[in-house]
């Protein structure tokens, strides 16, 4: 029977603390640093996920910046749709639970060779071993880590995954609490829609805006011009009836519609 010792204990509780506190700009880095700390890996990469009743959408790429390999977010968006493409892959997604797992133990070797997203892994990025989480809260699949490792390093080992497993639940919480879909999210959408008549996109700047993010910061999150998220702010403030972006915070705060997700 797995058991952790008294170091190990510390070093979870330790890491278990820093999730919970972590802010919503640094959630994601915080636990790349602690899963790093537990299961060592050469390529972080995480992806906060969109519901529908039909699909799950990969969205808002990110790659752990202290690792030895650090994808461009092009490649992390074409790594998404590749193993979307994966019909073995796609299936896990629907799981209702929380997931932790290995490659090698849920695809054969032909996975990393005849379909594109193993190859993409193996063949461009290097790396020979992958450990998958998926994140799931009340039947919503809030996001997902992949580690990712050298042929060198070896495969994860039973005692990573025994500590993976015990650290999901409070990572799963912090994720959730900072989802676009959860309730308060889910409670803002429905006024910034119904009461505005915003967008997706707006509705995304909006709660941008709310953070306290320059038009740079959030064309360089969103990845996209500029130029693009002025024109965003001028069609927001128009719908609102307003003309700052503080008069555009005030009236979220007004309506209870302040978004706070990653």
């Amino acid at each position: 029977m797995l058991q952790l010792n008294e170091q190990e204990c510390w070093q979870m509780s330790e890491g278990v603390t820093r999730i919970i506190t972590a802010s919503v700009d640094d959630l994601r880095h915080t636990v790349f640093e602690v899963l790093n700390g537990i299961a060592p890996f050469d390529c972080g990469v995480s992806y906060v996920v969109k519901n529908t009743p039909e699909a799950k959408y990969c969205l808002e790429p990110m790659a752990y910046k202290n690792a030895d390999v650090v994808p461009s977010v092009h490649t992390l968006l074409k790594a998404a749709e590749l193993a979307h493409k994966s019909s073995a892959y796609n299936s896990l997604e629907w799981q209702k639970k929380s997931l932790i797992f290995r490659d090698s133990d849920m695809f054969n070797k032909a996975f990393f060779t005849q379909t594109e997203i193993g190859r993409m892994v193996h063949t461009e990025l290097g790396m020979s071993y992958a450990c998958k989480i998926f994140l799931v809260h009340d039947e919503i699949l809030v996001g997902k880590f992949w580690l990712l490792r050298r042929a060198e390093r070896g495969d994860f080992g039973e005692k990573e995954l025994f500590r993976l497993r015990l650290l999901e639940p409070m990572v799963t919480r912090a994720m959730y609490k900072y989802h676009p879909q959860n309730e308060e999210g889910r409670r803002a959408k429905k006024i910034l829609t119904e009461t505005f008549g915003l967008t997706d996109r707006e509705r995304q700047i909006t709660a941008l805006i709310c953070r306290g993010m320059s038009n740079k910061q959030i064309a360089d999150k969103l990845i996209c011009a500029e130029a693009t998220v002025k024109k965003h702010i001028t069609a927001i403030s128009k719908k609102m009836d307003v003309s700052s972006r503080s008069e555009i915070f005030h009236r979220c705060v007004m309506e209870n519609a302040v978004q706070n997700f990653i």
